[in-house]
């Protein structure tokens, strides 16, 4: 009897707050047997109100609370509910798809898309499912169908993107888009009328179609980011204008052929899409989207410590708005950026292994084959996969598999880049140039990742002209990576100047300039101290070391290796600290090897 007291309640249309709605919904569910006696207009109405519950409970990220009553919803409906019943039909099985994705049902959500798709009587009623279809699409890394359903459903709201742009077209395009925006600022934006309704939905289809090309047609972007500013300043401002003003950042800052300059303005576009985002629009839907994308600008400029806690937030964002597409993309982010702070990597491990599990529930494939990488590199960097590797045997006896087929064949660019760091900290100083060169011989390699990719380029390369090999080439790589550095220093000193003091500190050792070198060695590990870069402090502290070895100053060289065996423990690398550890008892050796030679002289 209360429960039916309280649908009456509904009936009058007094507005309800989720606490209410749900709290009604439970006492009326009590009574599902007889509800489903009851008269096709009641069980309609506790249909409806059951879809609210569940839109209630995905607003609290409480999933399986949602999938609960959005079933009880569907077993209300009568059998023609489609034709009888079409609007709450077809928010129930969008709702339906949502929660399903979000839970890591990817196979249940698909099914309800199928059946939208099936249904739905218009373009119209079908665009929020091929937005969530898309997003599926792409987390299972099946990229070329994600493509060609966003070109589909672009050419039916009258929008026709090309199959494929050469490299001159993206050229002469992104030279078009920089004229566009070069001029802008929020006040000249807000003058722009609202986009109507259709111009927003492509803007929004052309702003995911650019997310899914960035992993599987980057040739595309400069088309999409074009069009995408084109239509803002044809049709009006909306969210996804500035959506599209990050992904326009993106690329300006990526792209490795433009100069300083179009960083810079990246940078400032990046900013003022995010900004009027925050002051002027409602987005809670896009924030995880946004402020992944928008980390590809601040890598850049910010401390990348800073872009590591931006992408967890980013993940927590996603969560919470069931978008978990977006927020396992985060999480990568913020594993690729600690990865690179030289955070503890012990810690990193354990915070890897909890996205992997959930990733894993999810059936993420895309993430997934990023994270197994990055997993990679951290138990290298730990005792070199001796006891960390996911192929070591677990307590049940059984072999976890990580070589699958996906993580073998992802991505050169982020496996070369991988191989860049385990191969130089382990001291495979061949194997490094190898995958060095590699890496900077793809077109599409991100900007990031080839200036890091340098840096370590240019430290190997000194050891291996020691060694008397590659000598023609490793000559020529220090000028690259010394001159790209401190390009990408004069954006951020935090990031960059503690490498750039490091690569000249090598150079002098190499020349034989002793006291330019201590100063510029000196110089390195202040900066990586201050940059709170422990990895590379400890790297400058080791090199600094080998420096004083080759000089004959032994005692300055144990100093040395002390600082970096100290550093190298914080970083929490085992097969470093040992490392260190066997050059100081060999030094020890060599002291005690000089201090008999002398006795026997005297």
């Amino acid at each position: 009897m209360l429960g039916e007291a309280l649908r009456n309640g509904i009936s009058k249309g007094d507005g309800l707050d989720d606490n209410t709605v749900i709290t009604i919904a439970d006492q009326i569910n009590h009574n599902l047997d007889t509800l489903r006696q009851s008269s096709s207009s009641m069980r309609l109405e506790v249909a409806s109100l059951n879809h609210m519950a569940g839109l209630a409970a995905m607003r609290r990220s409480d999933n399986e609370t949602a999938s609960a009553y959005l079933r009880v919803s569907l077993q209300l409906l009568p059998e023609d509910h489609w034709q009888s019943s079409y609007r709450l039909s077809l928010k129930l099985y969008i709702a339906t798809a949502k929660v399903a994705c979000s839970s890591g049902y990817m196979d249940k959500s698909d099914a309800a898309l199928k059946v939208i798709f099936k249904e739905a009587t218009s373009l119209e009623d079908k665009l929020e499912a091929y937005y969530l279809y898309v997003n599926l699409l792409h987390s299972q890394e099946r990229g070329e169908e994600a493509h060609m359903t966003c070109q589909d459903v672009l050419a039916q709201l009258g929008e026709k993107v090309p199959e494929y742009v050469t490299p001159e077209e993206s050229k002469k395009m992104i030279q078009e888009t920089i004229m566009i925006i070069s001029g802008l600022s929020e006040e000249k934006l807000l003058k722009l009328k609202e986009a109507d309704e259709n111009s927003q939905t492509v803007m929004r289809f052309i702003g995911l179609m650019g997310t899914v090309s960035y992993f599987s047609k980057p040739e595309l972007l400069p088309y999409l980011n074009l069009r995408s500013i084109q239509l803002t300043m044809e049709n009006g401002l909306c969210k996804y204008s500035l959506t599209g003003l990050v992904g326009i950042s993106i690329v300006l800052c990526n792209v490795t052929t433009l100069p300083k300059e179009c960083v810079q303005l990246g940078y400032k576009i990046g900013a003022l899409g995010m900004a009027m985002l925050q002051s002027h629009f409602e987005y809670s839907e896009l924030k995880s989207c946004v402020n992944h994308a928008y980390s590809y600008v601040l890598q850049h400029s910010d401390p990348v410590q800073n872009c590591a806690e931006r992408a967890r937030k980013g993940y927590g964002f996603g969560i919470t708005s069931g978008d978990t597409v977006f927020a396992f993309l985060n999480a990568n982010g913020e594993i690729r950026y600690s990865i690179l702070a030289g955070a503890n990597l012990p810690d990193l491990l354990r915070e890897t292994d909890k996205y992997l599990a959930l990733i894993g529930n999810h059936g993420n494939t895309l993430s997934r084959s990023y994270m197994l990488v990055y997993r990679e590199t951290i138990s290298a960097l730990i005792d070199n996969g001796e006891n960390t590797s996911l192929t070591t045997t677990t307590e049940n006896g059984e072999k976890e598999v990580a070589n699958d087929a996906i993580y073998l064949d992802r991505q050169s660019d982020t496996l070369s880049f991988h191989k860049v760091l385990q191969s130089f900290w382990l001291g495979y100083h061949d194997r490094c140039y190898h995958y060095s060169e590699k890496l900077l011989e793809t077109k599409d390699s991100g900007k990031h990742h080839r200036l890091v990719t340098l840096f370590y380029h240019g430290l190997n390369s000194f050891v291996l002209l020691r060694k008397g090999k590659f000598t023609k080439r490793c000559a020529q790589v220090y000028k690259i990576a010394h001159s790209a550095l401190k390009e990408a220093e004069e954006l951020s000193r935090w990031n960059y100047r503690n490498k750039v003091n490091l690569l000249v500190a090598e150079k002098y050792s190499f020349q034989g300039y002793n006291k330019e070198a201590r100063n510029s060695y000196g110089a390195a590990i202040m900066s990586a101290r201050s940059s709170k870069f422990f990895h590379e402090q400890g790297l400058a502290c080791e090199l600094a070391a080998f420096h004083c070895q080759r000089t004959g100053d032994l005692e300055q060289a144990r100093k040395f290796f002390d600082q970096a065996r100290t550093c190298y423990k914080k970083w929490g690398s085992s097969v470093k600290v040992e490392s260190i550890s066997n050059e100081i008892e060999q030094l020890s050796f060599s002291e005690s090897v000089a201090v008999e030679v002398q006795i026997g002289t005297d």
